[in-house]
Order: structure tokens, then C-alpha cells, then sequence
């Protein structure tokens, strides 16, 4: 899975140099020669997250001068860099910093995940074999991740070696060919691949050998025929329920070797329309070579994908006004039935979809209507007779839970679905933050104004087939004291940027979609209680010299910091 995120500046620095404009007013030209910026620049591999990628190594040179102490300090507190290491084989592996010129200190933990919490530590070593050098060995599998933390004893830094030796089972690392990124298809003709290089995951429950794995979502409910007929070499085949990884005995629908009078390999089986279906190919005992897939499915083709939101909606077919919230009652206006009959809006989000391009999340169901007809996951997405809102089942995207500070800044991570690559995309989030039942509102923070139109056209391109991960630009997040715990959310993946809705001005159009429908993309809606006491890390006023007064030369300090840890 890929992952984009926004390139955007941390917004307590946006507000850091507004702050610097200001103050660089009052500052005469004599007074502004003496402003001397010093760059500071650290290690590459500072900084926990941009931790050196390593397999086995030999007096690999580290220079700890400048850095910085990042962590939780469950074995040091000095400054301290860091290393991803991919273990290459199944064994013990041994990491020494025997040869360095200074005193220092050596942690491993499980998994390069940052921060590392004890129930990752592994070790932690100050002097090995009567030297001031460290070292540690542990137990690892091969092509498992391990955090190497290096510093010193104290606040000592200084330059040194390191290495790392794994002795036992030794194989090549494995490529990116493993279930875990399985390439993403739908039907296809004669798709070519090579499993030449190719290594062997899985549970073997059909083949041992190098294998590839494809993720395949039915275009039909019916029979689904996977064929290898074509190859250049002996294939084999088989199919799992899901894509999950691994799949189990339980998941496995079929397994070929030889079809027909041939050495390549055919399965067919039922198939439900939108489920996804694991495919694996490889070769009769160690065989790999060359080869072409194809899927078909023979049934009733369901390419069409139309779809709404399900959030409350007091324009609706059956003329019921809905809640938003309870205890107090709040009436709902957000807009999600596209025709109520009056013709006259606000009209919800419809996304026509007469071909999946993109998608918000890994599923999308398709309706006509949110509150009426026909509805691919059995029920309407609302039922405004018995006040049900929140019902589509294809609402996915967004990974929850939320971290939301009153007034504070905020992102959301949300996932995309490409189908067709080369789509220009627009997504758009509304927060109901003053919890009045609609999305039309700003609320008034410290820090800035916190509005209900959170992201505005965050413009998505040259996406890559499959699912990527996107994280939003920052947005300023409230909660007013009194209001409700829960929140309403909407998040709109469309072809076209939000232009202001069907009904400008209008109570409850925030959110709203065109009179003439999009023509591709998801709208979900989400009801959830947000965590709202995070995102205090960022503070406005610190003393970042540490000379007691928070001044201009702390802002230059930040800057500083910045330029050289974000340029």
C-alpha cells in the first residue's frame, strides 16, 4: 500500500512566521545586522522515523555529534540516531559497536514502528567485555524488522562503528512479491507476469513454490474462471476467500496443477459481485518462469456503483424530520437524500459511477436512492421512519479513531481506491464542530477560526492503481463546552472540487452535492466520539534556547531547527 501525504508546513509554523513578519517590523536595519542564523544540521538518521534502512553490515561509520534524543528513554536519555534492520536470516543476531571513540550505549527493539514501547524492547547495553563499546545479540527471523537505537553513556556523542552480523538460517531477502502486496485486478485478458524471481509465502496449502499473489474483486455474482492456459511452464493455481494474509484451510476454494491435456493451470468457482477474492500463482515443485492470467466472470455484471451518504436528513421521501443528536434533541439538516420530491434541495452527494474509477476505502455498495429503492447491502443507507441514519455499509475510508483537539490542529488519514489510474480527484471533509445538526458553521478558537468545512479540495492526482493511503492538510478542530460527545462527519471523494453546493447560503447545504450529480467517487459519513485532549505537542510559546525569556531569538531558533530537519 502506498502512502501521500499533504506537503504542508506544521501549521504552528505558519504561525511562527507570521509572528517573525511582525516582529521583523519593529526591528531597525542596525538591530537586524546583529541577527545572526546559525544552521544546525543533525544526522540523517535523527530522527526515529527517518531511521537508516541496514541488513548485515561491517564497521558501518555513525557520527552522533548534533543529534538530538528522541525516544521514550528505555535504555538512554543522550542523543541518539537510529537504524531499520531486516534480519537475513532466522538466528542469532549480533550488533556491536566495538571500535568507536567514545563511550557509548545500545538498544534493539522488535519492529521499526516509532516510538518503540517496552513490550518491544529486546536489549539495552552500556559496556560490553570490560570497553566503553556496546554490544548486543538477540533471537531473530529472517525478514523480520528490528529498531536499532545508538547513542551514549550520559550526554556523550561522538563518532564510531557499527555492525551487525546474523549467523543461522541465511536466504536472499524476499522480493515484493509476498500476499501482502497483492496486486489489486479485476477481469483481465491475458495479463503477463514472471515469477523468475520470485519467492515462496504462504501457508503451502496448495503449492510450495515462488509465488505471486493477485486480489481480485468479482465484477459479477456467478462463475469465475482464473486461468494460467499460455504459460510458458509448469503452473499451478489456486483461490482464496478474501485477501486477507494468509489465508487458512478454511479460506481456500480451490487448488489446480494440470488442466486438461496441458501443464497450466484453471480454476473456476461462484463468485459474489464486489467480494474479493485471493489469487495464487505459482509452479509444479520449484518450477517458475513466465506466464498470463486471465479472469473472467459469467453472470450478471454489476459495473454500475451509485451511492449516497447516510447521514440524518430532515429532506427526506417520507417527510420526517431527523435527529441529529439526543439528550438534547437536535433536527438534522445535513444533506444526504438527493430527491425528496420538492425539487428543491439542498440535493445530497449522488455519485453516478457508470464505471468504477475511484472509491473511498476497499468497498463501495451501490443505491438509487439514500432513503428508498433498491440497495446493494440490503437496507437503506437512512430509514427516516424509524429515525435510523448511519446504515451504508460501505463506509470504509477513514481510520479511525480520530484525534480531534479543541482548538487545535487536526489531519485525517483516509484510503483511496484506484480502479482506473490518471483520475483527477477532489476531497472534501465537514465536521459538524458546534453539533447544530448541520455542516454550515465556523467556530471561534484561540489559535484561529476552527470551520466546519475542514478540508477544502484537497486535489488528489497520478494516484497508482490500488489502494493509497492519504493523510488531509491540517485543519483546526473545536468543540464548544456543552456540546454533544458524539459528531457528524462527512468525507466526499468526487471528480470536480466542491463549488459551493445546490443551495448557497441556504441552511444545511454544506456538504451538498451538483443538481447534476458526480459522475464518479464515494460520499461517507461517519458518527463517532472523537478524542479530543490530543495534539498538544505543538506549542506556540516555548523557550527553545532555554535562556529563561521567550523571545524572537527562540522563533529564530525554530526556524532553524525546521530548515534543516524539513528542507
Amino acid at each position: 500500500m502506498k502512502r501521500l501525504k499533504s506537503k504542508i508546513m506544521p501549521a504552528c509554523m505558519v504561525l511562527l512566521l507570521l509572528g517573525a513578519a511582525n516582529a521583523a517590523s519593529d526591528i531597525d536595519a542596525d538591530t537586524a545586522t546583529d541577527i545572526k542564523i546559525k544552521v544546525l544540521t543533525y544526522p540523517p538518521n535523527d530522527l526515529c522515523k527517518d531511521a537508516t534502512e541496514i541488513g548485515d553490515v561491517t564497521n558501518l561509520p555513525f557520527n552522533t555529534t548534533g543529534a538530538r534524543f528522541g525516544g521514550r528513554g528505555l535504555c538512554m536519555v543522550s542523543p541518539n540516531i537510529w537504524y531499520c534492520y531486516t534480519a537475513p536470516c532466522t538466528g542469532d543476531v549480533t550488533v556491536s559497536l566495538a571500535g568507536s571513540s567514545y563511550d557509548t550505549m545500545l538498544a534493539a527493539y522488535r519492529g521499526c514502528e516509532c516510538f518503540p514501547t517496552q513490550s518491544n524492547f529486546i536489549a539495552c547495553n552500556d559496556d560490553f567485555g570490560g570497553t566503553y563499546q556496546s554490544q548486543v545479540t538477540f533471537a531473530a527471523t529472517r525478514g523480520r524488522q528490528y529498531l536499532i537505537e545508538v547513542g551514549g553513556y550520559g550526554s556523550e556523542q561522538g563518532r564510531g562503528l557499527l555492525t551487525v552480523e546474523c549467523e543461522g538460517d541465511v536466504q536472499p531477502p524476499a522480493p515484493k512479491d509476498d500476499c501482502s502486496n497483492a496486486r489489486p485486478v479485476g477481469d483481465v485478458t491475458d495479463l503477463p507476469f514472471d515469477t523468475t524471481n520470485a519467492t515462496f509465502d504462504g501457508r503451502g496449502l496448495c503449492m510450495r513454490s515462488p509465488n505471486i499473489w493477485f486480489c481480485y474483486t468479482a465484477s459479477c455474482t456467478g462463475d469465475v474462471t482464473v486461468s494460467l492456459l499460455g504459460s510458458a511452464y509448469d503452473t499451478m493455481l489456486a483461490a482464496y476467500n478474501g485477501c486477507e494474509c494468509h489465508p487458512t484451510q478454511n479460506d481456500l476454494i480451490a487448488c489446480n496443477d494440470d488442466f486438461g491435456a496441458g501443464y497450466q493451470s484453471q480454476i473456476t468457482f461462484a463468485a459474489i459481485s464486489g467480494h474479493q477474492y485471493l489469487i495464487e500463482v505459482g509452479g509444479y515443485a520449484t518450477q517458475t518462469g513466465q506466464g498470463v492470467l486471465n479472469i473472467i466472470c459469467e453472470g450478471t455484471v454489476v459495473r454500475e456503483k451509485p451511492d449516497l451518504g447516510d447521514a440524518p436528513d430532515r429532506t427526506n421521501n417520507a417527510g420526517q424530520i431527523m435527529r441529529a443528536y439526543a439528550q438534547p434533541w437536535v433536527a438534522a439538516r445535513f444533506p444526504t437524500v438527493f430527491d425528496d420530491a420538492s425539487g428543491n434541495g439542498p440535493f445530497g452527494p449522488a455519485h453516478v459511477n457508470d464505471q468504477l474509477v475511484a472509491y473511498l476505502g476497499r468497498s463501495i455498495t451501490a443505491e438509487t436512492e439514500a432513503d428508498l429503492g433498491p440497495d446493494e447491502d440490503g437496507v437503506n443507507n437512512i430509514d427516516p421512519g424509524a429515525n435510523l441514519p448511519n446504515r451504508d455499509e460501505g463506509d470504509d475510508g477513514v481510520a479511525m479513531p480520530l484525534v480531534l483537539p479543541d482548538c487545535g490542529w487536526a489531519t485525517i488519514d483516509y484510503e483511496v481506491t484506484v480502479v482506473e489510474p490518471g483520475a483527477e480527484l477532489w476531497a472534501n471533509v465537514w465536521l459538524d464542530f458546534n453539533r447544530d445538526g448541520d455542516w454550515d458553521d465556523n467556530v471561534d478558537c484561540a489559535a484561529g477560526t476552527a470551520r466546519e468545512w475542514a478540508v477544502r479540495n484537497q486535489y488528489l492526482f497520478n494516484l497508482a492503481e490500488g489502494q493509497t493511503t492519504i493523510t488531509t492538510p491540517a485543519f483546526l478542530s473545536a468543540h464548544p463546552e456543552g456540546s454533544h460527545e458524539q459528531i457528524w462527519m462527512r468525507i466526499t471523494l468526487s471528480e470536480q472540487p466542491w463549488r459551493g453546493g445546490s443551495n448557497p447560503g441556504q441552511r444545511g447545504n454544506a456538504g451538498s452535492g451538483p443538481q447534476s450529480k458526480y459522475q464518479i467517487g464515494e460520499t461517507e459519513d461517519y458518527f463517532f466520539i472523537p478524542d479530543t485532549t490530543g495534539g498538544q505537542d505543538c506549542p506556540l510559546c516555548k523557550d527553545e534556547n532555554d535562556d529563561g525569556v521567550i523571545d524572537i531569538q527562540d522563533l529564530i531558533v525554530h526556524i532553524t531547527e525546521w530548515l534543516a530537519t524539513c528542507q
